[in-house]
């Protein structure tokens, strides 16, 4: 099982359920506002003041089989080709129950 997050933009978000819709055993996701800012977005001059940029952190815990082609539609529908787009990262998870 894989836990894949992801930091996107927010305008981007009914376009990647959209997406996540047409993938067969979609799994389900969890969705949170969050702020923050990257190295490469972070310009001193006109963020010296509040240097957080609004995002939405995706969590989507799949099987080992659907984990590639979700982080592919997450790459190809959250995309804009612009700085700060955000990030993806899969994390191995040793366990997982539903409640």
């Amino acid at each position: 099982m894989k836990l894949i997050v992801a930091i996107v933009r927010p305008f981007k978000l009914d376009e990647l359920v959209t997406a996540f819709e047409e993938i067969e055993g979609f799994p389900g996701l969890t969705v949170v506002d969050s702020e923050g800012f990257g190295q490469r977005l972070r310009n001193t001059a006109t963020d010296a003041v509040d240097p957080f940029k609004p995002n939405k952190r995706i969590e989507i815990a799949a099987n080992d089989e659907m984990a590639e082609a979700i982080v592919a539609t997450i790459r190809q529908t959250a995309h804009t080709g612009k700085k700060g787009d955000g990030i993806i990262v899969v994390v191995p998870v040793e366990s997982g129950f539903i409640i």
